[in-house]
């Protein structure tokens, strides 16, 4: 899947299976939630002595973050193949 596919695939389960649109706000407190479980995943999975067992959610941790981050770019009109496409000839420009 691409990542235009995935962004669009967003943007139709959200008008098929969403009475409400969350907030600008509730969006960001969502990604930020998302964001501190992902980095939950990555300690218990890194920490040898950690208090709490891997149980081996970093993948759907992930999975959950970039849905979030699509949304919110969805919220917004962002291209994010265009966009990272752009970050792409950015590195490549500094590099030569």
């Amino acid at each position: 899947m691409t990542i235009q596919e995935l962004q669009e695939w967003v943007r139709e389960d959200w008008k098929r299976n969403s009475k409400v649109q969350p907030s600008l706000e509730a969006q960001l407190l969502f990604a930020i939630e998302e964001f501190g479980e992902v980095a939950e995943a990555i300690r218990k999975r890194t920490m040898k002595d950690d208090y709490k067992v891997d149980d081996d959610k970093l993948g759907s941790e992930f999975g959950d973050l970039l849905i979030t981050i699509i949304t919110l770019a969805n919220t917004f009109d962002v291209d994010l193949t265009k966009e990272v496409k752009g970050f792409q000839a950015k590195l490549a420009a500094r590099r030569n």
